[in-house]
């Protein structure tokens, strides 16, 4: 017998179709604060799910991966049969000079996010941060894939994952940089450092 589905059964069928469709692209180059900010996308879309490092192995598979390899239009002509948008950090300041091309800035699905907006100081607390992402995502990330949930939900869940980032730094500051965390990505050794230096 051939099932027959109801409208409200096509719209759910419709709605995880389209959320399929899209794809988020954490792409920066290192020392730019990018697991910090793979986290903070995480906090915000889902907070309970590892992190998927290595964009061409897993995109098929997850919605959310990161990659350091910054050639957008390598991965826009390679993955067209998805809505990619990109998530990017720079930085530049007396320890590191990394910034993102000036071509992609144009670009309505790239976001770049400053290292030093990320970056925790005696002004800027954590909440300042998640609060300036948050802001952030809330306009950039298409609608179809925000949680449904209220907003101080969503922020909640970003400080959460980054007092759990904090957590993990703190637990491996010893390690060696061989060993790595598989659902924040943090590595060893991380001594001394915080969510912003990450």
């Amino acid at each position: 017998m051939k099932h027959i589905l109801f409208p409200q059964e096509v719209y759910k069928q419709n709605i995880i179709i389209c959320i399929m469709d899209f794809k988020i692209i954490q792409s920066s180059p290192k020392h730019t604060g990018s697991t910090l900010l793979l986290n903070l996308i995480h906090g915000f879309l889902s907070p309970d799910e590892a992190i998927h490092w290595d964009t061409e192995r897993l995109i098929d598979k997850y919605l959310i991966t990161k990659t350091h390899n910054l050639h957008i239009e390598e991965w826009e002509n390679k993955y067209q049969q998805y809505k990619l948008f990109f998530i990017m950090s720079e930085r530049n300041d007396s320890k590191v000079k990394k910034l993102i091309n000036e071509k992609y800035k144009q670009k309505s699905n790239v976001l770049i996010i400053n290292y030093d907006k990320l970056l925790e100081t005696d002004k800027r607390s954590i909440n300042d941060i998640i609060d300036y992402v948050f802001d952030i995502f809330i306009n950039f990330i298409p609608k179809e894939l925000h949680p449904q949930k209220d907003n101080h939900l969503i922020k909640e869940d970003m400080k959460k994952r980054i007092n759990k980032l904090n957590e993990t730094v703190e637990r491996m500051k010893d390690k060696s940089f061989e060993l790595w965390d598989r659902f924040t990505g943090i590595h060893g050794s991380h001594r001394n450092r915080k969510c912003h230096s990450i």
